[in-house]
């Protein structure tokens, strides 16, 4: 269901209550409508359960769950809903404005001219300036081009802060992920701790190894509260991100556990299906990608407006009309009628050669540019596409046998040390290995992410998986 989300002119009026009052409202702007599907309810923040301050192992009840958010949900409403992106779209009536301001003409002059003393003559009448037709047209073209223009550097931002809702969003996952593998390692400390503490009251450890495990345990309930703020940072700002209250409810997809490698995941890379060729990825960049649509853009407005240079070489034309009305001379009667003046501009030392020189040279160096951005456009893809290979190839090494082999050896090491084959500095080696790997893996999944989100923006449109 597509949200319902203030308007931009409601926004407006809101923004300049609350500049007229002096006093900051409640942000952001609430939606129009409850949206079932996003969340966007101002309720409290849901965040994965976390310690309890002072108290050893317990851990807080979580509140009621929120409505999921999908992927395309946060996009559209940030797209829609975000300050950022009224505050860019606003620009675009801006450029509209140009329309209008092509086919303005110089207002009428009030003329008079009293010369009774002198001449026994007054002149009182009217200025008027005629612009040439093709002045006009030429003037509502690059109007045109530079709408066109504003508008592609317009989505260009917007494509960008695309970028940016994606890595938040991700930055949620991976940060409840790792919640996650730290609120384990806690449980598997603590089970540690306790086996410790049996076979010391046993006689079989000495009072060290007791040391050592509720130092393992301590550690990692740090851990786990680190990793409890970096939750709640990384929603918060994906609520700021989106337009919504700071601490509103949201509530993101999962990541499988570890041990289902097979499961289908969008955040993961699908193995069934092979990664397209560089040369496909480059080809649609070279097609789809803003920053090279901007500039043939700029280069048609240059030669809109190198048009309208021309066609000001021509001046316009001035007539002065009205009534002219004399005394009475000696030689002859009071006469009264009315004079035209056309006073005629002749484009002799001013041709606009100098703009027209101007919009040549930038001309030229839009093409020039247009090459320079081809080429960086290729570095763009060929450096995301390689990150995105590593990290695919890091994913899979991974699921398939790294992440199962470091859990069998830190669970035979709690084993063997909990039936007295092994001491715990080789237990807690072993669980401190498994701890890196999980995590390693976590910011091979952060890295794939980035690189598939920088490959997105490196071709200027979605990959479809």
């Amino acid at each position: 269901m597509e949200p319902i989300l203030y308007s931009d002119n409601q926004r407006v009026k809101q923004i300049k209550r609350e500049l007229r009052a002096g006093t900051e409202a409640e942000y952001p702007l609430k939606p129009l409508v409850p949206q079932a599907d996003t969340g966007a309810r101002p309720t409290k923040m849901i965040t994965p359960r976390a310690p309890i301050k002072g108290t050893v192992g317990q851990t807080e009840e979580p509140g009621k769950a929120a409505p999921l958010l999908k992927l395309h949900v946060a996009l559209n409403e940030a797209l829609m809903n975000s300050p950022r992106t009224a505050a860019v779209r606003a620009l675009l009536n801006i450029s509209k404005s140009g329309y209008w301001a092509a086919t303005v003409s110089p207002n009428p002059m009030f003329f008079y001219d009293n010369g009774v003393i002198a001449e026994q003559t007054r002149r009182v009448g009217t200025s008027l300036t005629f612009s040439p037709p093709w002045k006009v047209v030429f003037r509502l073209l690059a109007a045109k081009a530079q709408f066109k223009e504003t508008k592609m550097e317009i989505l260009n931002t917007l494509w960008k802060f695309r970028a940016d809702v994606r890595r938040s969003y991700t930055e949620v996952i991976v940060a409840e992920a790792t919640y996650q593998t730290l609120s384990d390692i806690v449980e598997l400390t603590r089970r540690l701790w306790q086996v410790t503490q049996k076979r010391f009251e046993a006689g079989d450890v000495p009072e060290l190894d007791v040391l050592k495990a509720r130092l393992a345990f301590s550690q990692s309930l740090i851990d786990q509260q680190q990793g409890f703020t970096r939750v709640i940072r990384a929603k918060q700002l994906l609520n700021v991100i989106l337009g919504r209250a700071v601490e509103g409810a949201v509530e993101v997809p999962k990541l499988p556990p570890f041990q289902l490698k097979v499961e289908k995941f969008e955040f993961l890379p699908d193995f069934d299906e092979p990664l397209p060729p560089l040369s496909h990825f480059i080809s649609e960049a070279l097609q789809n990608r803003w920053e090279l649509k901007v500039i043939k853009q700029q280069i048609k407005l240059t030669q809109a407006q190198l048009r309208v240079t021309y066609g000001n070489i021509i001046p316009d034309e001035t007539m002065n009309i009205g009534e002219s009305r004399t005394g009475n001379p000696s030689p002859g009667p009071r006469l009264l009628g009315f004079f035209m003046t056309f006073p005629v501009e002749s484009p002799i030392y001013n041709f606009q050669q100098g703009e027209i020189a101007r919009l040549k040279a930038t001309a030229r160096q839009f093409y020039l540019e247009y090459g320079s951005q081809r080429n960086q456009v290729v570095a763009d893809v060929s450096s995301a596409y390689q990150n995105l290979v590593v990290a695919r190839e890091r994913i899979r090494t991974y699921q398939e046998h790294v992440l199962a082999d470091s859990e069998e050896v830190a669970r035979l090491a709690r084993r063997s040390y909990e039936v007295g084959q092994s001491d715990i500095t080789s237990t807690l080696q072993a669980q401190q290995a498994n701890i890196q790997i999980r995590s390693q893996y976590l910011d091979a999944v952060n890295l794939y992410q980035q690189a598939y989100t920088d490959l997105e923006q490196a071709i200027g449109e979605p990959i479809e998986d």
